[in-house]
């Protein structure tokens, strides 16, 4: 069953897969890509296997001057937040058996790039906001539950609020 394009019975299945085996929450997301040399092209490219065929993506460094021939890494970063966020609000909402007709996500970040140019310490990001515009058979009350839930519990959003582990390699192939 479907609600919001959300397949309920599958989250229910996955749900008790869960239940039985703590286990089965648990992987590692991965992504691989290349940097691109041609000058005036995209400078990074990435494939990513989907249920049909591998999806291609590319993305440029910012262009100071304007937008780049492909998205920035900002621009992808922002996608995976509100991606992330919009899906856990209207997974959670599905799962309560509440019905949108609409949703909007908008995220935005403040971003200083004053300390990657060496001249000042300015934090690179000092604010992120999430805004949700969404329409339904529901309550405000519902609404800002589901915005608390989507918050607490989107993976996106956890990697903003808390610090995470980092392990970083360098390696010189020869």
């Amino acid at each position: 069953m479907y609600l919001n394009n959300i397949d309920t019975a599958q989250c229910i299945s996955y749900k008790k897969e869960i239940e039985a085996d703590p286990n089965e929450a648990k992987f590692t997301a991965k992504i691989e890509g290349d940097w691109l040399f041609d000058e005036g092209g995209p400078q990074f490219r990435s494939s990513v296997k989907t249920r049909d065929s591998p999806y291609i993506m590319e993305a440029s460094h910012p262009n100071f001057a304007g937008p780049g021939c492909r998205p920035g890494p900002m621009a992808f970063g922002l996608f995976w937040f509100a991606a992330c966020v919009s899906s856990t609000f209207m997974t959670e909402a599905s799962m309560r058996n509440l019905q949108f007709t609409s949703m909007k996500t908008r995220v935005e970040a403040d971003l200083d790039y004053t300390a990657q140019f060496d001249l000042g310490q300015n934090p690179l990001i000092s604010e992120y906001r999430v805004y949700f515009d969404v329409t339904g058979e529901v309550t405000d009350e519902q609404v800002q539950d589901l915005k608390e839930y989507a918050l607490a519990k989107c993976m996106g959003m956890f990697t903003i609020k808390n610090a995470i582990s980092l392990r970083a390699e360098a390696r010189l192939l020869k």
